[in-house]
């Protein structure tokens, strides 16, 4: 069956393209060379085929590395051409006409003529502000923000409007988790916990801009409910050779830990090459703190209560690199090949004491020291090929991928028991090895084709594998010096989990007079099967339609409204699939659940946008089969443990303002605010612990509700002598996610630079957290469970970041375009 869908699709896409070609035929084709005064191509030059009778344009198009252009298919009358680029004063041809007999147009050499008014190079002095709303996305341009600079990756992510982060680095976006986060329009594989490690170790100067889509076109994969984060990171585009050189070193201001970051991008294009690469170095050490207050009821009795005080010190580094090479094989093809990756090591050293009481008196008090060393790295590769048919945007790219992710963790635990009279009654060693590794294949091919009446056609396919396997083993230390080992076996297991998708998609937009309609539909048909110790534990066939529907209407010419609507999949991870257990001490751990399902969403957004810059927008979705976290506990064992289970539903309405403030010439304001309202309604497996190790599982509906709202705001100033000031803030009110409900959390930053050296160099102080307000508190109360967290980390840091800029750095128009290949790429949404 899906042979014969692809081979039906691949002879739709072949017979439409022979009836364009046939249609060309009949109609004329104008080429030609564009050369300065110099003899010197001009490359990218833009090319307008204007009406001779009212100079309305008809068609346009761009020269290529080699000087040259083309116009195809083009109607019989009269026209004339008009030549343009940076640098060079406007060429208009004599009028000219294509009709029978005279369809085929070749021009001689165009010759343009360098604009006196232009000196040396063209500086560019339009700024592009942090915050940048857009149609279908907001933009948050990582390079024009102060505050910004030396920061790492998900530091950036908490100040992007509509945003928060948690204290374990995961994402949520308007309130809604469940986010696809991506790199230069690729998904990451990688758990929760292993793309927070990866972002933080991710210097913001890697960043080109950070693209938020609340509600994405069938073109994108279906996954994520909350939307799509793609972080682009930077690919200079400019010619000949140029590049930037930047160092920094930070220090937090509560324990004066250090944090060095340095990197260099490097760009090379020339003719019918451009090559491109960067690597970058990251250092940080830091702390965390953590307390825990947990309850433990009998009969709705409290019997005994836990305090835990946890203190962490952090140490990490990574080096990360990427290059690639594009490849202009003619101005109708272009191949390009990419590898990035990053490698490091992340170590924890950790001290926490645990206080039991029982009755109101100190029972127990349980010291556990902990030592993780983790070595990660990660690596993919693509090979990419665009081809593209004529002037009018219709074109064909597929993509080749694979990569690969992998994580090997050493962890030791020591723990000593004291009675209350402070004697030792118990020592508990251990240790533990965990290896991780995922694989992925994955293939994609994308076809548009623009139609008559400013319609456009787009259909592509995709499928991916992956594989993702695990192996975890501990062993208990016994004897006066450790010399007996005992397997632990809740402990030691392999689990292996294979998945392929396989997705098509097809998508139909097409502009009125004042409305633009956009219909797509995508299905996804998925395979999984998951094997624990070479025994099948859980097996996944399914098979999904997604239609996405947009329109955006124009009202007047400072007022648009654009409506649509999405259903989406959040599939588990592989993490959360993981029947593996994660402790943090002997009485708190964390396990997996092999029996998690996807969970699915439909989403409804209504937005209204004022002279394309204001906009307002109101939004409602709900979520089935809600994937979140549940707490167990073990009274008599005194143990916690999280995991994650599937609930009823979770309602999310909220209403979202984006405004753009230039408040004076010299000071520009972006601020945004989402309200939102979440419901989560469902039943929560409470289970109940034997004294023999048995487990009786009932269940207690859970109907939570409350309203919360995110802030950002940020604020630029232009001050004289070459400096520039940036003031930003964020705040998160109280919020809740299922059992948990988390207290407000913020921050406010600041910074300042200075230009230097004929502009080529950048100096920038900055603090980030200013009055250490970025702390995380929340509370679980539910059944007999009442447990309170508090977690606080190193957020409050002062940087000092130089940046320089060498070589040619003239503006070219390469590749940037929205018919461009970069733009291509950002469909490759796969999991």
């Amino acid at each position: 069956m899906k042979r014969l869908f692809y081979f039906l699709t691949l002879l739709s896409i072949l017979s439409i393209n022979a009836g364009f070609t046939a249609q060309a035929q009949t109609r004329g084709n104008i080429t030609g060379q564009i050369v300065d005064n110099n003899k010197k191509i001009v490359e990218f030059a833009s090319i307008m085929l204007l009406k001779a009778k009212d100079s309305t344009l008809a068609k346009g198009a761009l020269t290529d590395v080699n000087g040259q252009f083309e116009i195809e298919s083009v109607a019989d009358g009269n026209y004339l051409l008009s030549v343009s680029q940076v640098g060079y004063k406007k060429y208009f041809t004599p009028a000219f006409t294509i009709g029978e007999g005279n369809r085929v147009i070749k021009f001689p050499n165009i010759v343009l003529n360098e604009d006196a008014k232009q000196l040396g190079e063209v500086q560019v002095v339009a700024k592009k502000p942090f915050i940048e709303q857009q149609i279908d996305r907001t933009v948050v341009n990582v390079e024009n923000s102060i505050v910004s600079a030396g920061s790492s990756a998900i530091e950036v992510l908490e100040k992007a409007p509509g945003v928060t982060v948690d204290k374990d680095g995961n994402i949520s976006l308007k309130g809604k988790q469940s986010v696809m986060v991506m790199l230069d329009g690729k998904p990451t594989y990688m758990s929760a916990s292993d793309l927070a490690n990866m972002l933080r170790n991710m210097q913001s100067s890697q960043l080109d801009k950070i693209e938020i889509m609340t509600n994405p076109p069938a073109k994108y994969d279906a996954a994520g409910n909350a939307g799509i984060i793609n972080i682009r990171l930077k690919k200079n585009q400019n010619m000949g050779l140029n590049g930037s050189l930047n160092a920094g070193i930070g220090y937090g201001l509560d324990r004066w830990f250090p944090k060095e970051n340095a990197g260099i991008n490097l760009n090379y294009r020339q003719g019918k090459v451009n090559i491109f690469g960067n690597v970058s170095a990251n250092g940080r050490d830091g702390f965390q703190t953590q307390n825990i207050s947990r309850k433990f009821f009998e009969n709705g009795v409290q019997t005994s209560g836990f305090d835990q005080v946890g203190n962490n010190l952090q140490k990490s580094n990574s080096v990360s690199y990427k290059a690639g090479a594009d490849f202009f094989i003619d101005k109708k093809n272009t191949i390009g090949v990419l590898f990035n990756g990053m490698t490091g090591h992340w170590g924890q050293i950790g001290d926490n004491n645990t206080q039991i009481n029982a009755a109101a008196v100190l029972d127990t008090t349980s010291i556990t020291k902990s030592d993780f060393a983790s070595d990660w790295s990660n690596y993919s590769t693509n090979l990419n090929f665009k081809h593209t048919y004529d002037s009018t945007g219709k074109e064909f790219s597929a993509d080749l991928d694979y990569a690969h992710y992998n994580n090997s963790t050493d962890q030791k635990y020591r723990t000593n028991k004291f009675d209350r009279e402070n004697i030792l009654r118990q020592v508990r060693n251990e240790n533990g090895t965990t290896l991780s590794g995922i694989n992925i294949y994955s293939g994609k091919f994308d076809f548009t084709m623009p139609l008559k009446n400013k319609a456009k056609f787009e259909a592509g396919a995709k499928t991916s594998f992956v594989k993702s396997d695990n192996d975890m083993a501990f062993v208990f230390l016994k004897g006066e010096n450790n010399e007996t080992i005992v397997p632990d076996p809740l402990r030691t297991r392999v689990f292996v989990y294979n998945e392929n998708i396989n997705a098509a998609y097809v998508n139909y937009s097409k502009e009125f007079k004042k409305l633009s309609v956009q219909i797509g539909f995508r299905v996804e048909n998925t395979n999984g099967q998951g094997t624990l110790g070479g025994k099948d534990l859980l097996k996944r066939n399914y098979t999904n339609v997604f239609p996405s529907i947009f329109f955006r209407q124009k009202l007047s010419e400072n007022n648009q409204l654009g409506y649509s609507y999405s259903r989406r999949i959040d599939r588990p991870s592989y993490e959360d699939l993981n029947p593996f257990l994660f402790f943090l001490d002997p009485y708190t751990f964390q396990r997996g659940n092999e029996f998690l399902l996807p969970q699915y969403t439909d989403a409804i957004e209504v937005s209204h946008t004022y002279k394309n810059a204001f906009t307002t927008t109101l939004n409602f979705s709900r979520t089935n089969d809600v994937m979140t976290d549940i707490l167990e506990q073990d009274n008599a064992r005194k143990t916690t443990n999280q995991t994650k289970v599937n609930i009823g539903h979770v309602d999310n309405i909220g209403i979202a303002f984006s405004a753009p403030v230039p408040i004076a010439k010299w000071w520009t304001s972006n601020s945004y605010l989402n309200v939102y309202y979440n419901h989560y309604v469902g039943d929560i497996p409470n289970v109940v612990f034997g004294s023999d190790g048995s487990t009786t599982t009932t269940y207690k509906p859970l109907d939570a509700s409350t309203v919360s709202y995110t802030f950002n705001s940020s604020h630029q100033f232009t001050l004289p002598n070459g400096y520039s000031m940036e003031l930003s803030g964020w705040y998160q009110a109280p919020f809740i996610e299922g059992q948990l409900a988390g207290r407000s959390m913020g921050a406010i930053s600041w910074g300042v630079q200075k230009k230097l050296m004929n502009n080529k160099a950048t100096l920038k102080l900055n603090v980030n957290d200013v009055f250490w307000l970025n702390q995380f508190r929340g509370s679980f109360v539910f059944n007999d469970i009442d447990v309170k967290v508090s977690n606080r980390w190193e957020s409050r840091v002062a940087r000092l970041t130089f940046t320089y800029r060498f070589g040619n750095n003239k503006v070219a128009a390469a590749r940037q375009r929205a018919t461009g290949l970069e733009d291509e790429k950002q469909s490759k949404r796969f999991r």
